[in-house]
């Protein structure tokens, strides 16, 4: 019985560490690479448009410019994933999301997508459909936060800022813009929806800094009352609307 124990923990460690292995040194599992400014994409489909992908990310890179954290020396691993299937082994954790960064290898593995189209999917029946160049430069700015920050006080950062700087840089949410504006203003927020909390932390963090005028450096190091912030946004938006 100890044997047989045995065998099974030593197997289950195996199984383990290959997994890990794959995670952070997944790129023989793509047949193709394109190498771009700072990007290395890797994807599965010889009929991908290279130009097209290219548009895509120089998109992302013009969004990414707008964040003083910024460097374009600094490479970015991204995996674009043929199914949900593929992405859900990628991103077990994660398997709903349309993309998962991993801390310190910073690899990011992306849902299935359409180059052409320039469209993202997430494995959902709502909010489940975004741009692909929005989404890595919401993926890319992870990572500029961690090299910013270091990997410890990257993951102490609290969600609503590390999401909606993310979702700020990339100019973009999946949850509808209106739809939004009107359950804030009629108080029928529903923060248990991954969608509608990063609507929200990306609203809170473009009052910060279109309207409040912060640096960066500000926005990561203070502390921001919550309940001020939600009150200036219902000021701002539910007197400009009709709800």
């Amino acid at each position: 019985m100890k044997k047989i124990k045995k065998t099974v923990n030593w197997l289950l460690g195996g199984i383990s560490l290959t997994y890990i292995l794959i995670i952070i040194f997944p790129q023989f599992l793509f047949a193709y690479k394109l190498e771009y400014k700072n990007f290395s994409v890797y994807y599965h489909y010889n009929d991908v448009s290279v130009d097209k992908l290219k548009l895509i990310l120089d998109k992302s890179e013009h969004l990414l410019m707008k964040s003083d954290l910024y460097d374009s020396e600094i490479d970015q691993n991204l995996f674009i994933c043929s199914s949900f299937n593929e992405f859900t082994f990628f991103a077990l954790l994660s398997r709903k999301a349309f993309a998962v960064n991993y801390p310190i290898t910073q690899n990011i593995f992306l849902s299935k997508s359409s180059i052409s189209e320039n469209f993202i999917f997430r494995n959902g029946t709502n909010n489940n459909k975004r741009t692909l160049s929005g989404v890595i430069a919401h993926e890319t700015t992870h990572s500029l936060l961690e090299n910013y920050l270091g990997t410890i006080k990257y993951k102490l950062l609290p969600n609503w800022k590390n999401e909606g700087y993310c979702d700020f840089i990339a100019n973009e949410s999946s949850y509808n813009e209106q739809e939004g504006i009107i359950e804030i203003c009629n108080e029928r927020e529903d923060m248990k929806n991954p969608s509608f909390k990063y609507y929200k932390y990306r609203l809170f963090t473009n009052h910060l800094f279109q309207e409040k005028k912060i640096s960066v450096e500000k926005f990561l190091d203070d502390d921001f009352d919550l309940e001020k912030l939600n009150k200036e946004l219902k000021n701002k938006y539910c007197t400009q609307h009709d709800i």
